[in-house]
């Protein structure tokens, strides 16, 4: 799989994240101002931001 152009930087991922949402976050246990935490929440949404551009590049080539 190629990795992205741009990979969001862990700082900009974690800015990216509303109050309201930290708050429910919190409530499920993951709490981001914890290093080790906060290192697996990015290590996901960089996953799933993998994901999604191979979901794209692959709708692409298929329609066109």
């Amino acid at each position: 799989m190629r990795r992205p152009r741009y990979q969001r930087s862990a700082a900009e991922i974690l800015r990216s994240v509303p109050p309201h949402h930290r708050a429910a976050l919190l409530r499920l246990g993951l709490d981001l101002n914890d290093p080790a935490a906060a290192r697996l929440f990015v290590e996901g949404v960089r996953a799933a931001d993998e994901a999604i551009a191979s979901q794209q590049r692959w709708e692409r080539e298929r329609l066109g």
